[in-house]
């Protein structure tokens, strides 16, 4: 039976508990007319409530939580269930790690599913199980952010799509960025990025200062180092005003991705922005594009007299063949300054710590 024919004949079965019927009858006892009343708006308003209701429980009573209860078939993965509509949003905190963990030791499992809000979860703290999903295509797709979204990623490597799209820019990155030669090549680059690194720490340091905060010299030097292989820009202080641009840029993009929205776990709160994530990412991305497209603009003009390629020489000679718009490419290396600066340099600080 049709899906528009079904819903008629439930709603024929629930109109006598939302309408009173009263028949007028004429001599003879033979009706004659039929009207309808409507009940009052309260009542109406109850039955809604009540399916609604239901519904919530429903979806909440399936292992993992609500996220987990919206799927025809039931989550065989055991967890918990947080709390109606939020799951498990209210439980995690500002330290989700530990959060995490304790929940895991809880429940004793090697997977575990848990919602936050609409968003399904599945977390493992075992190595090998973390292997095989990572191997998977299953999970392939990466659910994308609404920052990440407007942030351009979702044309990027990191959150694209699996398929076709992804493969190739998979392939290029693969083929012409971190290949042996690449990384051979930029050595020397990245061994003046650091001794110019660990000079600015010593003389900070001499200054007078107790303690001296290292992110902002990593940061820094993971900057130059992208910017001379994705751009070619080897004499990057040479340019104080795009360095600072472009500082500013990576910042704000970094604390945006990074921080918590509501609206991605809560798609109705998209409606509000309320905590103005999509507002500050719509004014951001006219700023990138305007920095990389003069940059692009530039490899365009002088790419008959450029003797070395760098990465946007490559994705401009590939422009055609892998069918890259400008828009592409531009989020592509967005996201390689992005993900180049402020993660390295996270990364960097964590492992200085651990050899500490």
């Amino acid at each position: 039976m049709p899906a528009s024919s079904s819903t008629l004949n439930w709603w024929l079965y629930a109109l006598p508990c939302a309408t009173n019927q009263e028949r007028t009858s004429v001599s003879g006892g033979i009706p004659s007319a039929t009207s309808w009343k409507p009940t009052s708006s309260w009542m109406v308003l109850a039955v809604v409530s009540v399916l609604s209701l239901c519904g919530v429980i429903l979806r909440w009573a399936s292992p993992g939580g609500c996220a987990w209860g919206a799927l025809n078939k039931s989550c065989d993965i055991p967890g918990p269930r947080g709390w109606p509509v939020l799951g498990s949003l209210l439980d995690t905190g500002k330290l989700s790690h530990k959060c995490l963990a304790e929940l895991a030791e809880q429940h004793s499992v090697a997977l575990m599913a848990f919602s936050l809000g609409n968003t399904r979860v599945i977390i493992t703290s075992s190595p090998d199980v973390a292997r095989e999903l990572l191997h998977s295509t299953a999970f392939a797709d990466r659910p994308a952010k609404q920052s990440a979204q407007e942030l351009l990623f979702g044309r990027a490597i990191g959150f694209a799509p699996f398929g076709d799209y992804w493969r190739g820019l998979r392939r290029i990155a693969a083929n012409h960025l971190f290949t042996p030669r690449s990384i051979v090549e930029q050595e020397p680059i990245r061994q003046m990025n650091a001794s110019h690194m660990l000079q600015a720490i010593y003389s900070c340091s001499r200054s007078g200062n107790c303690s001296v905060t290292v992110r902002p010299f990593f940061q820094h030097a993971s900057l130059k180092n992208i910017m001379s292989t994705v751009f070619g820009r080897i004499a990057f202080d040479q340019f104080p005003k795009e360095v600072c641009e472009l500082q500013a840029l990576v910042a704000e993009g970094f604390e945006l991705l990074g921080s918590f929205n509501w609206p991605d776990h809560i798609p109705l709160l998209k409606l509000f922005d309320p905590q103005g994530v999509l507002q500050r990412c719509r004014k951001l991305v006219p700023r990138v594009n305007k920095f990389v497209q003069k940059i692009i603009d530039e490899h365009r003009q002088h790419a008959k007299f450029s003797l070395q390629q760098d990465f946007v020489d490559i994705l401009l000679s590939l422009q055609s063949e892998d069918k890259l718009s400008d828009e592409d490419i531009t989020a592509v290396l967005w996201e390689m300054v992005f993900r180049g600066t402020d993660t390295v340099a996270i990364l960097t600080e964590w492992i200085l710590a651990d050899y500490l």
